[in-house]
C-alpha cells in the first residue's frame, strides 16, 4: 500500500532510516560502555598484582590502560551514543505513528488532506534535526 502513496513511502523510509541509526547508536553505546568497564577491571588487576606480560611489568600495563580509559570515556561524551539512540527511537516512533494513522485513513477510504500529513511529517523531521544538533553541540 505504501508504494501507491508517495507520502506513505517517504514516511516509511524515514522511519527505517531512524531505526537503523538507533540500532547503530545502541551498539556503539553498549560497546563503549563494555570497553570502559573491561579496561577499568584490567587497570585494577594490573595495579593489584605484580606480574609481567610479554616482558611488560604490570605497572606499565596499568599505565597503558589508564591512558586508554579516558580516551574511551571522552569518546562516549563527545559522540553521545546513548542520547542519539534514544532520540532516534523517539523520532522513529513518531514517524511510525504518523504512518499508521495515514495508512488507516487510506485503507478506510476516508477523506483526508495530504498537506496536513506532509506538514506533520516535515515538523517531525525539523524537530529531529534541531534536537540532533542540540545533542551534538551539547
Amino acid at each position: 500500500m505504501s508504494n501507491d502513496n508517495p507520502l506513505l513511502s517517504t514516511i516509511e523510509a524515514a522511519a527505517k532510516k531512524h531505526s537503523t541509526e538507533a540500532s547503530r547508536h545502541k551498539m556503539l553505546h553498549r560497546s563503549l560502555w563494555g570497553a570502559s568497564s573491561i579496561i577499568s577491571v584490567l587497570v585494577a588487576i594490573a595495579t593489584a598484582f605484580d606480574f609481567s606480560l610479554l616482558n611488560f611489568p604490570s605497572k606499565n600495563i596499568a599505565t597503558l590502560f589508564a591512558i586508554i580509559l579516558p580516551m574511551v570515556t571522552s569518546y562516549i561524551v563527545l559522540r553521545s551514543p546513548e542520547k542519539l539512540w534514544i532520540h532516534e527511537i523517539n523520532i522513529r516512533n513518531q514517524l511510525l505513528d504518523l504512518h499508521t494513522e495515514l495508512n488507516l485513513l487510506i485503507k478506510r477510504n476516508a477523506e483526508y488532506d495530504p498537506a496536513i500529513f506532509e506538514k506533520r511529517y516535515l515538523a517531525i523531521m525539523a524537530t529531529a534535526n534541531k534536537k540532533w544538533i542540540e545533542i551534538k553541540e551539547g
